[in-house]
């Protein structure tokens, strides 16, 4: 299994650990609604407690502004909420961290290709916007690429042996340059990544059937192109979205089980600035 093929087996999982989190958060923020009556709440925080003044379900906060009711139950619960989403996301995060910079690098790569390299002209393939190339690609330039004789097992053992994946016998992009030094550049990287899914390693005997189809009919690679690419921008928008829902849960809860009674969450995120972070201190438990 490539590395590419890893990354996003670990962006499902982490999907499907934020899915399975998000039923167990509701779970617990629901049973916190629902406490018993007149129970004896015990804490490690540094609380003072009239009992004569305040019912046993509640605690005073010792802030130097104000004695504020304050119900640890529901406190405990959003503390465990927070816990599930921070650490859920984490994964997910991650993975974000390791992959939008070389996927960016990638794409910066490709845009500078538009006037690299030899090309013979003529008439284009209509490539569809949503690729995000820089240009269209001319029709002879694509099937220059495709008509090439050679096999993805001779472009596999005569490109370079500089990563592991190459040397299991993966085709990497580097080799497939390699293979194609007399093309289009731009073809090249288009041809490769109807091959893939936003990555530079593909398993020889998938890029061997794709490019066999691909032969004598540009309307295949056109399609294939493109779905790989929508793909690939799903697999991101997914995971972004999951990344903020993530953030959006554990902020929230970390108000609610670290400072509930900072006014600032109820009119983040004006409450940043004022009352101001700096006063959470004042509103700690």
């Amino acid at each position: 299994m490539n590395l590419p093929s890893k990354l996003l087996i670990l962006s499902l999982f982490s999907t499907q650990c934020l899915l399975h989190t998000f039923t167990l958060a509701f779970t617990v923020h629901h049973a916190a609604h629902v406490s018993p009556q007149n129970t004896h709440v015990s804490s490690s925080c540094n609380l003072n407690i009239n009992p004569t003044r305040y019912p046993a379900t509640t605690a005073t906060s010792t802030t130097a502004l104000a004695l504020t009711e304050i119900n640890m139950e529901e406190v405990e619960s959003y503390r465990k909420l927070f816990y599930l989403w921070f650490f859920g996301g984490s994964g997910g995060g991650g993975i974000a961290i390791a992959a939008f910079p070389a996927m960016y690098t990638r794409f910066d790569a490709m845009r500078s290709l538009k006037n690299e390299g030899p090309t013979l002209g003529g008439e284009s393939i209509g490539l569809s916007p949503l690729c995000l190339y820089p240009r269209d690609l001319s029709l002879s330039d694509v099937e220059k690429v495709l008509n090439q004789k050679i096999k993805v097992e001779q472009m596999v053992s005569r490109g370079p042996m500089d990563s592991f994946w190459a040397q299991r016998g993966y085709l990497r992009y580097e080799a497939f340059v390699q293979a194609n030094q007399n093309c289009n550049p731009l073809a090249v990287r288009a041809i490769f990544d109807a091959l893939t899914t936003s990555t530079s390693t593909v398993e020889p005997d998938v890029a061997q059937e794709l490019l066999d189809s691909f032969k004598g009919d540009v309307g295949a690679f056109k399609t294939e192109l493109l779905k790989s690419k929508v793909k690939g921008y799903a697999a991101i928008g997914t995971l972004l979205i999951l990344l903020g829902l993530a953030a959006d849960v554990s902020g929230e809860a970390l108000a609610g089980g670290w400072f509930p009674e900072w006014p600032g969450n109820n009119n983040f995120p004006v409450g940043l600035v004022s009352p101001g972070v700096w006063t959470i201190p004042d509103y700690w438990i």
